[in-house]
């Protein structure tokens, strides 16, 4: 039921010669973007909006905080900000205007940046 974590796959894969050394369940559904930061695997679901702070030994969610966002955007990627220690939830609206909303790693809301023609 569960999706599996493929970045992190990919990631490990790099480094240690294409070989598997771990899998990780994801933490809900319709996960649309993974990044690495803060020692942590961050995670984006499209569909309910949250964004979940994963252990990358155990897979077990550390924290999660919902993305408060228009009806009519969906988060569809995620970087880490290792500079500003944020985390950042690119937003789009299948159309030609999208946004990056930023948050600490606690979910506090920090501003967001117009992309694409917002």
């Amino acid at each position: 039921m569960r999706t599996v974590l493929l970045c992190l796959f990919l990631i490990l894969s790099a480094v240690t010669a294409n070989s598997v050394v771990l899998t990780l369940d994801a933490p809900d559904t319709n996960i649309s973007g993974l990044a690495w930061g803060d020692g942590k695997l961050w995670a984006v679901d499209e569909v309910t909006d949250y964004v979940y702070s994963i252990d990358p030994v155990s897979g077990s969610v550390q924290s999660s905080f919902y993305v408060a966002h228009s009806s009519t955007y969906f988060p569809t990627g995620l970087a880490y900000s290792e500079y500003s220690n944020l985390v950042c939830v690119g937003l789009w609206n299948n159309s030609t205007t999208g946004y990056v909303y930023k948050y600490t790693p606690e979910g506090v809301f920090s501003g967001s940046v117009a992309m694409c023609g917002g």
